[in-house]
């Protein structure tokens, strides 16, 4: 009886072990992925909050009033003279 209840009390103990280390890695995990959640969540918000910046960035940039101060912003220059060559329909040049 002496062996049974030796034999009990370890396998109990063992179990008992066993389920306090299953427990801890479980808190652990869920704390790690409820952080890793809440970053992700105030950084998708940071990016909603530039998406609607950039909007109204683009409705005030596609304004008629804007275009033209925009597309000088941009580099552009304005041009007031166009050269073309016209090519014939059997690819020689025909004239500039």
């Amino acid at each position: 009886m002496q062996r049974h209840t030796k034999l009990f009390s370890g396998l109990s103990i063992l179990a008992f072990s066993l389920l306090l280390g299953l427990t801890i890695y479980e808190v652990t995990d869920v704390s790690t992925k409820s952080y890793s959640i809440g970053l992700i969540q105030s950084e998708n918000k940071a990016i909603k909050k530039e998406i609607a910046t950039l909007r109204v960035s683009l409705s005030q940039s596609t304004a008629l009033d804007n275009f033209e101060d925009k597309i000088l912003e941009q580099g552009f220059e304005q041009v007031g003279k166009f050269e073309y060559i016209m090519v014939s329909s059997n690819g020689d040049i025909a004239s500039r």
